[in-house]
């Protein structure tokens, strides 16, 4: 699994890793502190790139912010959203990596967010 495999590949670089497993789909999440969001973009995108029949779509963020039941909770300083789709392994996955701030202490960390689904239609047969 994806997830698994990113997870371990930032061995040594996260202070805290979780899997999450339901029915075919992954969450997995990574905390860092954020200096070493460069080195954890790196390894990523590098585990990404070297996969075979795969497509990577990959986008900067510049800047953003999360809003919990409506009320801002923290600002995105920067960050990289990326989709990776598996051909091989017919799956999805969504992964999220940020260096975040939380508005009311001031700390910031960096945080990775996977989503995979293992289980996608996006191979199966039309439906009209």
């Amino acid at each position: 699994m994806l997830a698994e495999e990113i997870l371990s590949a930032l061995e040594g670089l996260a202070d805290e890793k979780k899997v999450r497993e339901y029915g075919g789909y992954y969450a997995g999440s990574a905390f860092f502190r954020s200096e070493r969001y460069e080195e954890a973009e790196k390894v990523v995108l590098s585990l990404l790139e070297a996969r075979g029949e795969c497509e990577v779509i990959s986008c900067r963020v510049s800047s953003g912010k999360i809003l919990d039941s409506g009320a801002l909770q923290f600002r995105i300083l920067k960050g990289r959203l990326i989709e990776f789709y598996d051909y091989a392994e017919m799956s999805a996955c969504f992964i999220r990596l940020y260096v975040l701030k939380d508005v009311r202490s001031g700390k910031e960390w960096a945080a990775l967010y996977i989503d995979e689904n293992r289980a996608t239609p996006w191979w199966a047969e039309e439906r009209v």
